[in-house]
C-alpha cells in the first residue's frame, strides 16, 4: 500500500434505493451505510490513527452511478499535527453520473502548531447531477489559550461539469504574525466554505440564500459568489468553530429544502 490511508466508495441506484459498496486500507475506514432518509444513505468516514502526522498521504475515491444519492460525513474533526518537512497530503476524486446527488460535508480540520496540509479535490460531474461540499479550517489551541501557528494550509477544489472546468478554487492560508490582519483574514481566525452545484442554483437562489443566513449570526463574515449554469460558493470568516458550524448547518438545510425538496439531515454523531 502506497498511502497511509486509502478509501474507495461506489454508490448504485437499484430500484428505488441506493446501494453502496467499496473498500479501505490503512488508517482510513468507513461505516456501514446508515439510512437516515427514505431515498438516500449516509456514510461516516473514520480515521483510526487519531490524527495526521508528517508525511501521511491519503486518497479517497467516490463514484456515484446514475440516480444514486449519497451523503458523506466524518465521524469527528480531523487533527493535523506538526510537520517538520513533508506536508500531510489528502487527495480526493469524485465522479457523479447523471441525476446523482452527493452531499460531502466533513467535520472541521484542526491545524496544530507547525502543521502543513495539502488537499486536492477533483470533481467530475454531469450537468444534471448535484454536489454539496463543505469544509472548515480552524487553528488548534495551546495550553495558554492562544491559537497555534500552523505553517500553511492549501486547498485546491476543481469541478469539471460536462467536461468543462467550471470551478478552480485555490485557498492558501499561511499564518504569520499578522494572520488576522488586512488582506489575510480581516481580524478572523477560522475559515469555512460551502459549495453548491445544482441545475437550479441560480443567482436568484444565491440571493435568497444570502438573505436566509446573512443576519443569522452577525459575528460571521459572509460572502457568496455565483457561477454560470447553477453554481454557488459561500465563504465564511469567524472566530469560533461552533459558530461556523451553525451557519454551515443553516446553509445546508436551506439548500436541501430549496433544491432537493428534503428536510434537514441529522447526522447523529454524538
Amino acid at each position: 500500500m502506497s498511502h497511509t490511508g486509502f478509501l474507495s466508495l461506489q454508490a448504485t441506484k437499484r430500484d428505488s434505493r441506493t446501494v453502496v459498496h467499496g473498500f479501505y486500507e490503512g488508517a482510513f475506514k468507513f461505516t456501514r451505510p446508515v439510512k437516515l432518509e427514505d431515498d438516500s444513505v449516509s456514510i461516516y468516514l473514520i480515521h483510526v490513527g487519531g490524527g495526521y502526522v508528517e508525511g501521511d498521504t491519503y486518497f479517497t475515491s467516490i463514484h456515484l452511478e446514475e440516480g444514486a444519492e449519497l451523503s458523506v460525513t466524518s465521524q469527528a474533526s480531523t487533527k493535523v499535527y506538526k510537520t517538520l518537512e513533508n506536508p500531510v497530503e489528502q487527495k480526493t476524486t469524485i465522479r457523479l453520473a447523471p441525476s446523482s446527488i452527493l452531499e460531502y460535508c466533513l467535520d472541521p480540520l484542526i491545524m496544530y502548531e507547525g502543521a502543513k496540509f495539502l488537499q486536492e479535490t477533483t470533481v467530475e460531474m454531469a450537468g444534471d447531477s448535484c454536489f454539496f461540499y463543505s469544509d472548515i479550517v480552524t487553528p488548534g489551541w495551546s495550553e495558554a489559550g492562544e491559537n497555534f501557528r500552523y505553517q500553511w494550509y492549501r486547498n485546491k477544489l476543481k469541478v469539471i461539469r460536462d467536461e468543462k472546468l467550471v470551478l478552480f478554487d485555490h485557498l492558501l492560508l499561511e499564518p504569520d504574525e499578522d494572520l488576522e490582519g488586512v488582506l489575510q483574514l480581516e481580524g478572523y481566525t477560522h475559515v469555512g466554505s460551502f459549495v453548491i452545484f445544482h441545475p437550479e442554483a441560480s443567482r436568484t437562489f444565491g440571493d435568497r440564500l444570502y438573505e436566509e443566513v446573512a443576519s443569522f449570526d452577525l459575528s460571521v463574515r459572509l460572502g457568496i459568489s455565483n457561477m454560470e449554469s447553477g453554481g454557488i460558493v459561500v465563504r465564511l470568516l469567524g472566530n469560533k468553530t461552533q459558530t461556523l458550524e451553525s451557519v454551515m448547518d443553516r446553509i445546508h438545510t436551506f439548500a436541501r429544502k430549496e433544491l432537493l425538496k428534503k428536510e434537514k439531515i441529522t447526522w447523529r454523531k454524538y
